[in-house]
């Protein structure tokens, strides 16, 4: 009997939850700007590659005109990304390179 007497009695001493804080009812700003700065809508320039005489690719030593192909992939791919998120945000903004 005394089992059955302490768990009647045990639930009324536990700790009751506090009443959930009050909802806040003014909304918050936050202010977002809907263009970016100037001088990050510039599209990519694209300079003119090396020569394409023959002759003079042939005097390049293979391990550097690999490593000059690399930085003009990587680059091409940069200009390539800039000018997307332009046109994204304004579009026909950026001639398309290939065409």
């Amino acid at each position: 009997m005394t089992g059955f007497a302490l768990s009647t009695a045990l639930p009324a001493c536990a700790r009751h939850a506090e009443a959930p804080p009050a909802v806040v009812s003014t909304p918050i700003v936050i202010r977002v700007k809907d263009t970016p700065p100037a001088e990050l809508l510039r599209c990519a320039n694209r300079p003119e590659g090396l020569p394409e005489d023959p002759a003079l690719i042939a005097q390049i030593p293979t391990r550097i005109r690999a490593g000059i192909i690399r930085l003009a992939r990587s680059f091409a791919a940069n200009a390539d990304h800039l000018d997307r998120l332009i046109n994204w945000n304004t579009p026909a903004a950026c001639p398309s390179p290939r065409g």
